[in-house]
């Protein structure tokens, strides 16, 4: 079964409901010692496990969605203070076993597990940790940042510069590709960033001009016509540039040496691709270290032909055989698609300081990227192994914000990650077989995917994904799970839904969602939940008196002199909804509005001098 149609089969629909800690399973979160857990994300009942066993469920009152066709199948958010343990939890779901769970399905049936091995469990974090992660189990995905940078430079670690140049290239194209699929959505509110200028710059390879020796796996007969090759592409370069610098038809010397780095892009563009032909080979092992297919007499065959020619002649002659299989490196005809493309951008108006870089447009751009990956990926077969190394690096001269990047980020590299899984793409940090698990279900982890985004992205950000994920992952059931600082993200999600981890002396507790508010409630009302304040705008100090005056009115040990003290700090807050919602807290605990009247006055006298202005 190929990787483009695996997704296909016929699996039933199905999503996490429930998630059982063994005792002391996981003491960096919840301590040493600690008990058993049953964590509920919010399906059709809620659970109670007890030995890797259900011993009760009751049918879950808020459940908003039942197996809607939207394509997300259960939505559900992680919670709670700094160093409560969010992000070990979204990164131990996604590949540890010694956890159960409760999976539901589509037709009412509910069924304890021991592993995730049937829904393909994608891992996403904004933030860079210290490593990726160790192991994602069988059919796990690991997007998080650290993963990303190393997966873009392909095991180089290389010098702290080259290595990050080569990142954000390979991350712009993510960007570009997720730019052009979201610009045609009909639902797209946020105006991504237009990238009209882009620098197109010219990899290296081990292999070249220079370097025409540096052979071990290539076949025998293939290394003499790429030195061939080699060797032609110099000698035709010199020519042509001979002939620029003895041309006198040009009308100034700057003319002339913008003529000169034509000529030099052009040539130091065919022995990239030369060199990209040996990186594969290369790849391949030494497999076909004498089974290379190269027609007799091949020097007079392309002695004649002008470089770009003797490539065609090349991909079109040449190839490789296993007993009496043959492949001939016609199935890479669309690489001279690609040469001839690129060379249409090789003009005056293009060029730069620099003789291996030239300045295109986002449409160009675009065009060059999906030349380039329909060329790479039709090395993705039987005979040779995806090969990631790039021909091309990209730079846009647009300063994209931060929360720009962070939207980009997030959902361009989802975008990749589907497209590839589409095409039988098998690009992983933890296996050289990732695809063959991935089947309908996918459990895609979202650790504070909205980090750095505008407030008012913040607000919509639940919508974003309930309607873009689906149209990412088309064809699949997807089951998403979040961590959120943010309020107003929370306000989107039901209560049960909702996991609350609140940090015990001992280690992280699991919080009842019985007496919070979240689905549609005021943020004034969710303020009651003192880890709201840990990364909101509000100085340390100030945030600090606001939430120990919260835990006091949420208690029952009152004393005249605190209460005063809490009164006189109500006054003092300028923030009006913090204000107003101590005040109502105040209130309620003793039973005495005198405070919050005497407030809502202020307020009514400041409005009124204010429209007496007006």
């Amino acid at each position: 079964m190929t990787p483009r149609n695996r997704r296909n089969v016929a699996l039933p629909t199905k999503r996490v409901a429930a998630i059982y800690v063994p005792p002391g399973s996981i003491p960096e979160i919840f301590g040493e010692n600690h008990g058993e857990l049953t964590i509920n994300l919010g399906g059709r009942n809620i659970y109670r496990m007890e030995d890797g066993v259900v011993r009760h469920r009751e049918s879950n009152e808020f459940l908003l969605t039942d197996f809607d066709k939207s394509g997300i199948s259960l939505f559900s958010c992680i919670v709670g203070g700094n160093g409560s343990g969010k992000t070990s939890l979204m990164r131990l779901l996604t590949g540890r076993y010694h956890l159960n769970y409760v999976v539901e399905f589509e037709n009412g049936e509910f069924r304890p597990v021991a592993d995730l091995e049937d829904i393909h469990r994608i891992y996403y974090t904004p933030y860079l940790h210290e490593k990726p992660l160790d192991s994602v189990g069988n059919n796990g995905k690991d997007l998080s940042k650290a993963a990303l940078l190393k997966m873009d430079n392909h095991g180089d670690g290389g010098l702290l510069d080259e290595f990050l140049a080569r990142h954000h290239s390979e991350n712009f194209k993510r960007w570009l590709k997720f730019n052009h699929f979201y610009r045609n959505l009909p639902n797209a509110k946020i105006r991504l960033p237009v990238f009209r200028r882009v620098t197109l710059s010219l990899a290296h390879f081990s292999i070249n001009i220079h370097r025409q020796d540096g052979f071990n796996d290539t076949s025998y007969q293939l290394r003499a016509v790429i030195r061939t090759n080699l060797e032609k592409i110099d000698a035709e370069e010199k020519e042509r540039e001979h002939a620029v610098v003895s041309s006198g038809d040009r009308a100034t010397e700057s003319d002339n040496g913008k003529a000169y780095f034509l000529v030099r892009f052009e040539y130091e563009l065919y022995e990239l691709v030369m060199g990209k032909f040996a990186s594969v080979l290369e790849r391949a092992g030494n497999t076909y270290l004498n089974e290379g297919i190269v027609p007799e007499n091949f020097e007079d065959a392309i002695a004649p032909l002008s470089v770009r020619d003797s490539i065609e002649w090349f991909v079109s002659n040449c190839g490789v055989y296993n007993s009496n299989q043959r492949y001939l490196f016609s199935h890479q005809s669309v690489l001279i698609r690609l040469i001839d493309y690129v060379r249409t951008l090789i003009v005056m108006d293009n060029l730069t300081n620099n003789f291996r870089k030239i300045i295109i447009t986002e449409e160009q751009t675009l065009e060059v990227i999906n030349l380039y990956d329909e060329f790479n990926s039709s090395f993705d077969n039987a005979w040779f192994r995806f090969d990631e190394s790039p021909m091309f690096e990209f730079t846009p001269e647009v300063k994209v914000s931060s929360g720009e990047q962070q939207f980009l980020n997030l959902f361009s590299t989802l975008y990749f990650h589907a497209e590839n899984v589409r095409q039988g793409i098998d690009i992983d940090l933890h296996s050289s077989d990732s695809l063959k698990h991935i089947r309908r279900n996918i459990l895609l982890l979202l650790d504070e995917g909205d980090n750095s985004f505008h407030p008012q992205w913040k607000k919509e950000y639940v919508k974003y994904l309930r309607n873009v994920i689906p149209v990412i992952f088309k064809g699949w059931e997807v089951q998403i799970v979040i961590t959120t600082h943010d309020p107003l993200t929370l306000s989107d999600i039901p209560r049960n839904n909702v996991i609350f981890l609140e940090r015990g002396p001992a280690g992280t507790v699991i919080g009842s969602s019985t007496s919070k508010r979240t689905f549609g409630a005021n943020i004034s009302d969710m303020l009651k939940d003192t880890f709201f304040l840990e990364d909101g705008q509000i100085g340390s100090y100030a945030a600090d008196m606001i939430r120990d005056a919260i835990i006091y009115l949420n208690g029952k040990d009152y004393s005249e002199e605190k209460t005063q003290k809490v009164a006189k700090l109500i006054k003092v807050i300028d923030e009006p909804v913090i204000k107003f919602k101590l005040a109502e807290m105040y209130s309620e605990a003793f039973g005495n509005s005198n405070l919050e009247r005497e407030l809502v006055d202020q307020e009514i006298a400041r409005l009124q001098k204010k429209r007496g202005t007006l």
